[in-house]
């Protein structure tokens, strides 16, 4: 325990660094993948809409830790929506449809991890505390100030942000302790629900993997049906049940979020149109007003931060995890 101790002190330490270098940090963490074998995580400071209007609806197959520290919005968890704000704790599980959207700003700090920081998969406590969250026979509730165990878990959250900053060998064995204890105190606050069936969703899945792929290209219901072997009318039954709207709505969201991202880092407002699937410079501009609220020229004065500081800042797209 005295150990624990002084290494929360020191990674308490590591947080409180001067903003300017802590943002180079970021920067460098950023360059590289979202997981690896050596390296089984990543850290992002995630800003709405400062580095992007909205996360749009994707999947991934590792956990996603997010503390919510300015600002309140709504995450989509699978097909329920749940509001959420500053002091929020949100742990996502593998494969999980996931968005994050706001009306306002939402500031958050984001840790991406593969299951193998729980151990090895084949023992007792795995296999009955961790492998049914992965496979969606239970899922997680986000964890509020409220709760019994709220003050245990934003301690081992708030340890694993600064562990995934700090980025070595050293920090690594603390976050794997203290992401343990984080879903212990889960089971311990009842925010842990068993005993369901896993949602049915892989020809969304596969349909949204397609449309973060192919998004610049002309793309139909037909298209999206076909490729997924379902009827045109199922699948939209289907899509906007698992996503709260129509494919073509969901289409248009991407698109301008992929804009936004290209309009911040020096594409011209034409050229990001072009290049994120829109062949009408008018119906862009509206479509952005609509979901961006302003124009892409206003949009770029307010948000205006080096390319490098922004690139992949908790952008995660479906299909980025496979």
């Amino acid at each position: 325990m005295i150990l624990l101790r002084i290494s929360k002190r020191r990674f308490h330490h590591i947080a409180e660094q001067e903003k300017t270098g802590q943002q180079k940090a970021d920067m460098e963490k950023e360059k590289r993948v979202h997981s690896s074998i050596l390296i089984p995580y990543s850290y992002y400071s995630s800003r709405i809409p400062d580095y992007f209007p909205f996360v749009p609806l994707h999947w991934h197959r590792e956990w996603e830790l997010n503390v919510i520290t300015e600002g309140n919005g709504v995450v989509r968890l699978g097909e329920k929506e749940t509001e959420a704000k500053a002091g929020d704790i949100v742990l996502i599980q593998p494969e999980l449809l996931h968005a994050i959207t706001t009306d306002d700003r939402l500031f958050y700090d984001t840790v991406v991890f593969s299951s193998d920081m729980f151990g090895n998969g084949e023992d007792r406590s795995y296999r009955k505390m961790v492998h049914p969250l992965c496979l969606g026979r239970a899922c997680l509730q986000i964890a509020e100030e409220k709760n019994v165990c709220y003050k245990e878990i934003r301690e081992c959250a708030d340890t694993v942000i600064c562990c995934a900053r700090e980025n070595s060998a050293e920090a690594d064995l603390l976050m794997k302790g203290e992401l343990l204890r984080l879903l212990w105190f889960f089971y311990e606050g009842d925010l842990v629900s068993g005993n369901r069936e896993p949602v049915q969703n892989g020809e969304i899945k596969a349909a949204i993997d397609y449309m973060s792929i192919h998004y610049a290209e002309n793309i139909t219901i037909a298209d999206l049906a076909g490729q997924v072997n379902l009827s045109q009318s199922y699948f939209m039954q289907k899509f906007r049940e698992m996503a709260g709207m129509g494919a073509a709505e969901y289409l248009n969201r991407l698109r301008i979020q992929k804009a936004c991202e290209e309009i911040l880092s020096g594409s011209s407002i034409s050229g990001a149109a072009f290049d994120c699937g829109f062949r009408n410079l008018s119906n862009f501009n509206r479509q952005f007003r609509m979901m961006v609220g302003c124009t892409p020229r206003e949009y770029r004065g307010r948000n205006q931060c080096p390319p490098a500081e922004i690139a992949g800042r908790g952008i995660f797209q479906a299909g980025d995890m496979l």
